[in-house]
């Protein structure tokens, strides 16, 4: 009686545990992504410059871009350039230094994101210095980057509706854990209702979640150095609706369709209304990709002391 006794509990010690790892499985995310509202970052590598080095000591300037969302970043493609004091006067470059390998995403292979060091030059202050001058020095990243978003939707119609012939619901928050690539721009609101009595309508709200600025993804780099390229290209992103393959929207050039540019308001927000014909009430996968160039900057402070 002793050993049927020892064996019964064995067994259910052993059927806990499964259920115990069964649960741990269980990813929390409703979709592909890990999401998050960050990019490529950039910052001056330590002691690249120091905070404070003599004048007669040749000073390399150096900064670190760390991917930490979820779109790769090909070879070249992500630039950096100093800015904020005359360059000349230090030695440096004026134009724009591209990336020797491409940055990878976060992901299953690259946990925290692919990172990578880009040397801009070498400080050779020129002017005559009397004991210490204290300079900010800046670098502007300039980097094009990709917001996917892929969520379950409910194409349904009032007709449909009120038959009672429904097979999901309008109502309701749609973008859910998982659902957005991580990237600074970000799908942050995604609701239905009915258009009409034959059509659903999808409100998709979009907004700059980060701390850089955002412009037309058809920009370059070198042409944002200028005010009126900055302000014709500021704010604006292409978005593109892959899937359903009949959805229109109401883009700013005033014609619907599946593809064009919507313009971020004072606040980094747009909110963009699609709309599609609804024949049977199914659900689909709404799948929004959204084209941009962002531009971030880093700063660093450092004291030239006179020549020793």
């Amino acid at each position: 009686m002793l050993m049927k006794k020892s064996f019964i509990v064995g067994i259910l010690v052993i059927i806990v545990l499964i259920s115990g790892c069964t649960k741990n499985t269980d990813t929390g995310t409703d979709g592909p992504f890990q999401g998050g509202t960050e990019g490529v970052s950039v910052e001056f590598v330590n002691l690249a410059p120091p905070s404070s080095f003599s004048q007669n000591e040749p000073t390399k300037v150096k900064v670190l871009l760390k991917n930490q969302g979820e779109t790769r970043v090909q070879t070249g493609n992500a630039k950096v350039k100093l800015f904020g004091v005359t360059l000349n006067n230090f030695g440096l470059p004026s134009n724009y230094k591209g990336t020797l390998g491409p940055l990878e995403p976060k992901g299953e292979f690259t946990a925290e994101g692919g990172e990578q060091e880009v040397e801009i030059g070498t400080i050779n202050y020129k002017l005559s210095i009397i004991n210490q001058e204290t300079y900010t020095l800046r670098a502007y990243l300039c980097y094009p980057y990709q917001t996917i978003m892929k969520t379950d939707v409910c194409v349904l119609s009032l007709l449909t509706q009120e038959s009672g012939s429904s097979v999901c619901d309008l109502t309701g928050e749609k973008i859910g854990s998982g659902t957005v690539s991580g990237a600074p721009i970000q799908v942050t609101s995604l609701t239905e209702q009915t258009r009409g009595s034959d059509q659903v309508r999808f409100d998709i709200k979009i907004e700059n979640k980060g701390t850089g600025d955002v412009f037309l993804i058809d920009s370059k780099c070198e042409d944002l150095d200028t005010d009126e390229a900055r302000f014709e290209s500021k704010d604006k992103i292409k978005v593109k609706i892959k899937s359903p393959i009949d959805v229109n929207c109401g883009f700013r050039s005033g014609e619907p369709g599946q593809e064009g540019i919507v313009t971020l308001d004072e606040t980094g927000v747009a909110t963009l209304s699609c709309w599609k014909n609804v024949e049977e009430p199914v659900v689909d996968k709404l799948d929004v990709q959204l084209d941009y160039l962002y531009r971030e900057q880093a700063i660093k402070q450092i004291t030239i002391y006179q020549k020793r």
